[in-house]
């Protein structure tokens, strides 16, 4: 895969690859690297790629790959809340991702469904090779099952599901994706790995999908536009996009940062952004593209009342930061 990194303001970057090289075969690559799990802070090099950051760097797809089955280097977080009709075709998209991709482990989190979600992905577990982990289970035992469920008793927010299983889940690589698959797992995740081997932090941005510019209704888009601003201005965030549900993040940094988050409502994205830059660990953006069959679902956030919220958290991200919170 042959990647294009331009520095932008603030030290992020723009991580532009050819939608037809993120292939599984190279994901696997990746996956099956003899390195060692680069560490999350602004000075760390990464091996082998970090001195080409700023030129052209092709990632090679033709290593052998060892025999026994891999660690899981990659754990998948995906929240899920009243997903029973979409949970059976996520399930045998992802199953089927997991055993083509030795190393990739997908854990779902169920935010206190009050449909059949939980259940749904209980009778499935068992098919599909998965377990599910609870209060008093040793996770050690099943650290490399492909699929995973964790049941929250209670609605915590999707910012609060996200990061009790970021904190929770022990991987080289971890990154979240919305549990409908909106954002598909082989659209993004190979040129995510690829990019966390330079960077701490890697972000999905639908600003740099052309595709997605072109779908996107013109209201959401206007109203992504006015809070991108207010975010720019308010927070010195200089993201083209930072509220798309596919976010990456190596071990430690996931760590540093899920450890010091506060919000759990969905602008907790921004406040990730804010403490990954308070800690000065890197940040690059990679083209995020929604799911066709997604485009027509009709979303979950009210337009009227969310934006309004979204303003007050961002004001309890400054004042978080002015109280010392993420130090």
């Amino acid at each position: 895969m042959l990647f294009a990194c331009d520095a932008i303001a603030g030290g992020a970057r723009r991580v532009r690859g050819e939608a037809a090289d993120t292939s599984d075969r190279r994901l696997h690559h990746l996956l099956m690297a003899d390195h060692a799990p680069a560490r999350a802070d602004a000075h760390a090099g990464s091996p082998g790629l970090a001195d080409h950051v700023r030129e052209p760097v092709r990632v090679d797809a033709s290593g052998g790959a060892a025999a026994a089955k891999p660690r899981t280097t990659l754990s998948v977080i995906m929240p899920v809340y009243n997903e029973s009709a979409t949970l059976p075709t996520t399930l045998d998209s992802i199953s089927a991702y997991a055993r083509a991709n030795p190393g990739v482990r997908f854990v779902i989190v169920d935010d206190g469904s009050r449909d059949d979600s939980v259940k749904i992905v209980r009778e499935r577990l068992g098919l599909i090779g998965g377990v599910e982990w609870r209060a008093g289970v040793d996770e050690s035992a099943s650290a490399d099952a492909p699929i995973v469920l964790i049941a929250n008793g209670r609605n915590q927010g999707k910012g609060g599901a996200v990061r009790g299983a970021m904190l929770a889940v022990q991987s080289d690589y971890l990154c979240f994706m919305d549990g409908d698959l909106a954002y598909a797992p082989e659209d993004h995740l190979p040129a995510m790995l690829a990019a966390l081997q330079t960077h701490d932090v890697v972000i999905g941005s639908r600003r740099e999908s052309p595709e997605e510019r072109r779908n996107t209704k013109r209201l959401r888009r206007l109203m992504g536009w006015t809070f991108n601003r207010i975010v720019r201005l308010g927070l010195n965030l200089p993201m083209d996009d930072t509220q798309a549900g596919v976010k990456g993040f190596r071990g430690r940094a996931a760590k540093t940062i899920f450890g010091r988050s506060r919000l759990s409502g969905f602008s907790f994205d921004v406040e990730l952004l804010f403490i990954a830059r308070t800690h000065g660990l890197t940040i690059a953006e990679i083209p995020a593209r929604v799911a066709r069959a997604h485009r027509k679902k009709p979303t979950n956030v009210n337009l009227a009342t969310e934006p309004l919220r979204m303003l007050g958290d961002l004001v309890k991200v400054r004042w978080n930061w002015l109280r010392g919170r993420y130090n």
